[in-house]
Formats: C-alpha cells, structure tokens, sequence
C-alpha cells in the first residue's frame, strides 16, 4: 500500500499512550482471584468501547472491572486513559496515580500521568514523571519522546533533540518524534536534518504543518522569536494543510533514492518513499550502483536477511 495516499495523524496529545491488555495484579496469583475473569472481560470491553470513542460506555465497564476486582491495576490504568480522551484531566491523575499506588515499578502509568501533568501545565511534575518512567525501563521510547515535546516547550533545544533521537533509536517509526526533532533542528539552523525529519514523519503518516503549529502560530511568529529566517522550501513544508506531491512510482523511486544516497533516509524509509518493500528497495540499489557507497558487502547481506525475514512474518 502506497504510504503517500494514507491519511496523516494530527498531534495527538495522547499518541504516546497505549491500553493496557491483559492480566495485572501485583504480587498476587491469578488463581487466587475468583472475580478476575469477569474483570477482565470488563476490561476487554471497555479497551473496545474506548478505541471507538465511546468513552462514557468504556468508563462504566472499567468501573465494573474495578468493583469485581479493585487492584485490578491494567483497569485503573485504563480508565484514566479514558478520562484523558474525555478531556477529565485530575480524574485520570487519580487513576494513574492509583495504578502507580498498586505498582511502584508500572512505567507506562508513569508515562501517562507525565502527560496528564503536561496538559494541565504542571511541567515540573510532568517531567519527572517522564525521568521515572525512563529511570523504570529505559527501552520505552514513549516517555522520551513526550518528555523531549515538553522540553521543545519549553525552547530546551538540546534536551529535547537528545530525547526525540533516543525515541527513535527505540522506536523507528514514531513518526511524532520525527517531526518533533525537525521543529528542534529549525532552532539550530540545520535545514538539512529539519527537511529529512519533516519528510519522514509525514511518510509516517504525521501531519507536519499540525505539529509545527502546536508549538508556533506561523513560520513569521517563529521567525520573530527566534530571529531566524526558515528557507522558502522548509517554509513550505510547514504551511497548513501542506501534502507531499503525488508523484509518479519512477519519480517517488528517483527521490527515495537521492535521498538514501544523501544519507537522509534508511534503506526502510526510503523503501516506503519509494512504496515498494525493504527487499524490492534494496535489490533496486543495486542497479543504480548504490549499495557500495554505504554499505559493505556483510552489511547489505544482512539488510536484505532482515528484508527477507519481515517480508515473510
């Protein structure tokens, strides 16, 4: 599927935040839990209700899951996701921080009331939720990446490249941190890198011009604050509603390749560019002589052993 005609995600303040499936009760047996069952379903039921929007319904099934079972923690967890996309902020506080009261060590409850803290302007308790979160499990590219968009806030350019790049090292295809990182590298003037992280978020599905606007109102406010002049072609991909043009497959495949071999996308990205798989991509290389600039012979061997594994899962 061409990853062009998708459609793009706005900022979505929640993007970072998963439900929780399953069984969680801290310390304590499965079979010691009679009611857990039927919680669970509950709470099945609500994940179900909420990710088709029906908060109010899923918030009365984990209101159920958390009568049958009340340290039942995925539930408490899961009704303050709830709260959140309902846009009741200190109730899902009080879910997180019930979540966190039943499990010390739950990284992602952690996560989720950075976030809460974040929208209600208490940064301060926003990122120190994020650092516990990171601190609990260091793997989760979601608390860096949020905590990185709070420290682009808050025009700590630095921290926040450090901590967009080390979501993505985690996390390739977090597409809002890509772009987050582009809004970053306007900071610094690196129009280059700014370009190649713009271009891969809205691959990613993002939308750019959304995301540049959740922080700046225009290019000319930016350029007023920062006393720095955007470059036209940058400018334009920040412009609402911008889009990619849609190209023909040979043009897309031309742009995808200058693009690998200006080392600004990975042979995968470029592959999506291009809308063709990793393998196809990677055998195309060949053809126009790119594999040995950037890549050994080991080292294409094993890019197309991954190819070829994905391709067949």
């Amino acid at each position: 599927m061409d990853t062009l005609k998708r459609d793009r995600k706005i900022v979505d303040p929640y993007l970072h935040c998963r439900f929780a499936h399953g069984h969680q009760i801290e310390g304590t047996p499965k079979t010691a839990h009679p009611q857990l069952a039927k919680a669970e379903v509950y709470n099945a039921r609500g994940i179900a209700y909420s990710e088709n929007e029906e908060h109010d319904r899923a918030i009365v099934s984990f209101d159920k899951a958390i009568e049958l079972q009340p340290d039942y923690i995925n539930a408490h967890y899961n009704r303050g996701l709830a709260y959140m996309r309902k846009g009741e902020v200190d109730k899902a506080l009080i879910d997180y921080s019930g979540a966190i009261q039943f499990k010390r060590s739950y990284a992602e409850a952690y996560n989720n009331r950075g976030i809460a803290y974040h929208t209600k302007g208490e940064t301060i308790y926003a990122v120190q939720d994020y650092s516990t979160a990171i601190g609990l499990n260091s793997e989760l590219a979601e608390p860096y990446a949020n905590r990185g968009n709070l420290y682009l806030s808050r025009l700590d350019i630095h921290r926040a490249v450090y901590d967009c790049t080390k979501a993505l090292r985690l996390n390739p295809d977090m597409g809002v941190a890509y772009g987050t990182c582009g809004v970053a590298w306007l900071h610094y003037g690196h129009w280059k890198k700014a370009k190649a992280d713009f271009t891969v978020a809205t691959i990613l599905r993002v939308d750019v011009s959304a995301l540049f606007h959740h922080f700046y109102e225009s290019v000319k406010v930016f350029e007023q604050k920062t006393e720095i002049q955007i470059p036209a072609d940058v400018a334009d991909m920040l412009a609402p509603q911008a889009e990619l043009p849609e190209f023909e497959g040979g043009a897309r495949l031309k742009l995808a390749l200058e693009a690998y071999d200006n080392k600004e996308l990975s042979t995968g990205l470029s592959a999506r560019f291009a809308g063709m798989s990793r393998e196809e991509f990677i055998y195309t290389m060949g053809k126009y002589g790119l594999s040995p600039i950037r890549l050994t012979a080991e080292e294409l061997r094993k890019d197309v052993e991954s190819a070829r594994n994905a391709s067949h899962q």
